[in-house]
């Protein structure tokens, strides 16, 4: 057990108790789910008790979690203050950049990037946000965000986009699926399971690459709603519930009765990840951070 806590995760905690629903919570928020889930489990076993009582169409807080809300609340609204308070004390900590990452990708992909800019622009403060490439392609249009990681494809016009890695997609089954033994499956090979697939509205332009090379495969499983938490959804697949396409880096999040496979279709079905940013950007300390996560991408 750590005794670190870290605001992401008490924001991310007080969001689920109060929409006591992790779609809904990760809608708020501006993430997907899988990442969502992951903090929250990582909070969970940081703190060394259950927080929430999971299920397929419900989601309560337990005891513990319902005396650990007015904590976190309190916790968030004091750091908020004292950010305030800073903030209006000392003008020079006001300079700053914005950074939308895309949450379809894991996380510690760029958990290294707040660190390499700092050691260039200490005295330029980067702020991360962790959310879903629609919402950053808003805020880079309205100049809430200097410089955004998304998945591509997606529709980015009046935007400067670079090509920064491609992250394949894997297939998710469990452990006793009867293809479990073999190294690389096509989409065919699973064409008789169930698919649980994400909802059209969180990526348009993706959802719709795929859809076009199930049709050019002939695959046509039956489809069910991702769940709320990503955990449920690895719960669910482990008793032979259903299987899910995943992107490569979602591999870090295991379970037992559940493996991954190669997919003979996964750089077809894979997902781009571009850096993208303003036309005629000239700011050096943009530029900068633009070079930066070029020059270590995904690492």
């Amino acid at each position: 057990m750590s005794n670190s806590l870290k605001l992401r995760q008490l924001e991310y905690f007080i969001a689920v108790a109060e929409e006591l629903s992790f779609r809904s919570a990760a809608k708020r928020l501006f993430i997907t789910q899988p990442p969502l889930s992951r903090q929250i489990k990582l909070l969970e076993e940081n703190l060394g008790v259950q927080l929430f009582v999971r299920g397929g169409q419900s989601t309560r807080l337990t005891e513990a979690g319902e005396r650990f809300l007015e904590k976190a609340r309190t916790l968030v609204h004091d750091s908020e203050q004292l950010a305030k308070q800073f903030a209006a004390d000392s003008p020079e900590v006001r300079m700053e950049l914005n950074l939308g990452i895309t949450t379809v990708i894991d996380a510690s992909l760029f958990s290294w990037i707040e660190d390499a800019f700092a050691a260039q622009f200490p005295s330029i403060r980067l702020h991360v946000k962790r959310q879903i490439t629609a919402r950053s392609v808003h805020d880079l249009s309205r100049g809430n965000l200097d410089v955004a990681v998304i998945g591509l494809p997606s529709r980015t016009e009046g935007l400067t986009v670079e090509h920064l890695l491609d992250e394949p997609m894997v297939a998710c089954i469990p452990s006793d699926h009867s293809e479990s033994t073999r190294r690389k499956l096509s989409l065919l090979d699973l064409e008789h399971d169930r698919l649980f697939w994400f909802d059209r509205k969180l990526n348009p332009a993706y959802h719709d690459h795929c859809e076009r090379i199930f049709a050019s495969k002939g695959f046509h499983p039956e489809r069910m709603a991702e769940p709320d938490d990503y955990h449920v959804m690895l719960s669910l697949i482990a008793g032979g519930q259903g299987i899910a396409l995943v992107p490569h880096s979602l591999q870090s999040m295991t379970r037992k009765g559940i493996v991954y496979k190669e997919l003979l279709e996964g750089q077809q079905l894979r997902i781009r990840v571009g850096i993208a940013y303003r036309l005629a950007e000239d700011r050096e300390a943009v530029t900068s951070l633009i070079g930066i996560l070029k020059a270590r991408p995904g690492v």
